[in-house]
């Protein structure tokens, strides 16, 4: 099948509203925007919006769409909230083990995207570096699957450092990919059609990845043990094929910037990024407090599965529900976003959170009724997917785009600090103090973050109002 006519027959399906963008920084049109096309007959530079004709914005939306959907199905192979733990739990069951798991992930999603930001800026387009870190992370995942292979003949040791050094490259790639992706998500989908990708790559993602996680992940996840290798494989055929399809964005050539490198300057960067904008500083501090709360995702599969009895077959029915969840909160949340921005969206997410390690600990402490309705926590898990893509979204409203690089990596920065720094004190504090006091410290940092919600501004009153961000500018 021809990719681009297939998305631009999926982009008619999906097309919403492609009404003028009202925001201060991204309605005006540009005098010199290069080739979008790379063929004869493109539309003069001159009468093109920021995201190129009509046609472009269809397009590139539609195969934005195709490649979230693709990394999505991906995912759900290897959720670190699930997949991932259970297969360390085969190895060893500690839970400062599994707390290698966000502090991996977590560094790997701040400090590589902040060295690679200026880089990143500096790319005349962003569509290569997107697929080449797209096919990177696939490589990661068939490289882990043959290792899975092999683990019976190498000592244990041996092994657990090897998954864990090769997850660490993953999720290095992952957090590069993301800032692309967010910064090419800034350049070629309008500010009013966000929400609606958001909507649209995470109901169908989840259909096609529930689709496939409970036909494949039935096979492979069974109560004797699980066949990880498959599952590894699977995933890691999805993340290339993905990288393929973000070869079709239409993408025209930036201006050129310096490419800053040098640590001295990323931190002198970073400084006067966070001294100079009260608003972001106040966003990076909700996104740690945020970030506070995903030290816990390896460990709810373990409360559940340890404390009511169950073996690797329950996984299939939660990673299912996971991914339903994330859709079912993506509808309402792209749409209100859209409409009235990503703040409102943000406050209700941060809200939400709050309930799902209180519903852990009561759902684990009881009994028939807990392993019937378990689900639910990883239901709810699904609003995170969601609260880290309105982040992204309400970031990148607050400056113009040659700065969506930098703020995109400053905030993913914020959010890996507490995972970084604390996931393996976590996971040493559950082993020590057990779930109830550790959950419950979690809670409350989720909570203020919750509350810091309401001091944030509204970019979009913020550009109605004639109001310029940050003060100053």
């Amino acid at each position: 099948m021809n990719l681009p006519s297939a998305a631009e027959v999926f982009a008619s399906a999906s097309q919403g509203q492609t009404g003028q963008v009202q925001g201060a920084k991204e309605t005006a049109t540009v005098a010199v925007l290069g080739d979008r096309s790379g063929g004869p007959g493109a539309a003069p530079a001159a009468t093109l919006s920021p995201f190129g004709s009509p046609a472009e914005e269809r397009h590139n939306f539609a195969v934005m769409s195709w490649h979230s959907v693709l990394m999505r199905t991906a995912w759900i192979f290897k959720t670190e909230s699930i997949v991932m733990p259970a297969m360390l739990d085969a190895l060893s069951g500690a839970a400062w083990i599994r707390g290698f798991l966000p502090m991996l992930n977590r560094f790997g999603q701040s400090v590589p995207p902040l060295l690679a930001a200026g880089y990143v800026r500096g790319l005349p387009r962003k569509k290569s570096a997107l697929a080449t870190t797209s096919l990177g992370m696939g490589l990661s995942f068939l490289a882990l699957s043959a290792l899975w292979l092999v683990k019976d003949s190498l000592p244990w040791l041996a092994v657990t450092v090897a998954i864990l050094a090769l997850y660490a490259l993953f999720f290095a790639l992952t957090g590069i990919n993301q800032l692309i992706s967010s910064t090419l998500t800034g350049k070629v989908i309008p500010v009013q059609r966000r929400g609606q990708l958001m909507q649209l790559s995470s109901s169908l993602g989840s259909v096609v990845a529930v689709s496939c996680a409970w036909v494949l992940l039935s096979w492979w996840l069974r109560p004797g043990g699980g066949n990880f290798a498959a599952v590894f494989a699977f995933a890691g055929g999805l993340f290339v094929v993905a990288g393929a399809v973000a070869w079709w964005f239409r993408e025209a050539v930036d201006e050129p910037h310096a490419a800053a490198f040098k640590p001295r300057q990323l931190v002198a960067d970073a400084w006067s990024t966070l001294h100079g904008d009260s608003n972001f500083r106040l966003l990076a501090v909700i996104a740690a407090l945020f970030g506070a709360m995903m030290t816990l995702f390896p460990h709810y599969q373990d409360v559940g599965r340890t404390r009511l009895g169950l073996g690797l077959d329950s996984l299939v029915p939660w990673i299912i529900a996971q991914n339903i969840g994330v859709a079912a909160f993506s509808l309402p949340a792209g749409w209100i976003a859209d409409r009235v921005g990503n703040r409102r969206v943000l406050k209700w997410l941060m809200a939400g959170l709050c309930l799902v390690p209180v519903l852990a600990l009561v759902l684990s402490s009881s009994g028939a009724a807990g392993q019937r309705w378990f689900w639910l926590v990883f239901a709810f898990l699904g609003l995170s997917p969601v609260t880290i893509r309105t982040f992204n979204n309400y970031t990148l409203e607050l400056v113009e785009r040659p700065d969506h690089p930098r703020y995109i990596a400053m905030l993913n920065l914020a959010m890996a600090g507490p995972g970084v720094l604390a996931s393996l004190l976590v996971g040493a504090a559950i082993d020590l103090f057990g779930y109830e006091s550790t959950f419950s410290v979690i809670v409350i940092f989720q909570f203020v973050g919750y509350l810091l919600c309401f001091r944030l501004i509204e970019p979009r009153r913020r550009h109605l109002h004639g109001v310029h961000w940050p003060p100053g500018q």
